[in-house]
């Protein structure tokens, strides 16, 4: 059973079919790319798994559970989370504080937390602070982790990003356009930690406009155009497909 399944996805703007009949599937602990031109539905298929956007029709299954109509923070919980092309970071927040509220489950910032006393909340902050420590030394955050995060360059916003997704213990994140804006140097840092979060067992889906370098991480694509799936396979095999061709540059990729 895949771990995240999405069937038939349709969404409209208006009149404007953004999705039609959109199928794809992540297996559990997968890497998986998705590629197309501008407009071709790939973030608005993030969003709609995701739940930021409703689907017409179709079904999102994750972990074998429908979550079509589960709430973007309940999809969240289960283990489903997303980054965005251009990255949300609290740019007047520490890079260390940008990490720390990302973490789920924090009885400080709960009513309950009435109930419990200082030295219990206390305990779970530097149980947490070591936790953000542990994935900042992942990421090589760790000498900007005093810095605003809005001072810091493209890639590290976008390992940020992926850190904060971290937080929130995911088994599935989708990463939308991690290379954009960045420098060489980051994009091949970004590729050996992405690579390695999935040795480690969690699954992920790419959307990624750098054909090469997302060739070389994934083991399997799929190609969208005008809000349809036209070609999945090796990523040999989809780029040489003569839709994608065709849909990429009128032949030449």
């Amino acid at each position: 059973m895949a771990l995240l399944s999405i069937t038939d996805i349709t969404a409209r703007f208006g009149g404007f079919r953004a999705l039609d009949s959109v199928s794809l599937e992540v297996g559990d602990g997968e890497l998986v790319g998705l590629i197309g031109t501008n407009g071709a539905g790939k973030s608005t298929l993030f969003s709609v798994a995701t739940g930021y956007i409703p689907a017409g029709s179709g079904s999102v299954v994750f972990q074998g559970e429908d979550i079509t109509n589960v709430p973007v923070h309940q999809r969240v919980r289960r283990g489903l989370a997303r980054t965005f092309q251009v990255p949300r970071e609290f740019s007047h927040m520490t890079v260390f504080d940008n990490m720390m509220v990302a973490a789920r489950d924090q009885r400080g910032e709960k009513l309950a937390a009435l109930v419990f006393s200082r030295h219990a909340i206390r305990q779970e902050e530097e149980r947490l602070a070591e936790r953000v420590r542990e994935v900042m030394a992942f990421l090589n955050l760790a000498r900007v982790s005093d810095e605003l995060a809005g001072k810091l360059s493209g890639g590290q916003k976008k390992l940020l990003e992926i850190g904060r997704l971290l937080m929130l213990e995911p088994k599935c994140i989708l990463l939308d356009e991690p290379f954009a804006g960045v420098n060489p140097v980051l994009i091949e840092q970004l590729c050996d930690r992405i690579v390695e979060l999935n040795k480690r067992g969690i699954a992920v889906l790419i959307i990624e406009h750098n054909l090469a370098e997302l060739a070389r991480i994934v083991p399997r694509l799929y190609a969208m155009d005008r809000g349809r799936v036209i070609a999945s396979g090796t990523p040999d095999a989809v780029l040489a497909d003569q839709g994608v061709r065709e849909a990429y540059m009128g032949g030449v990729i």
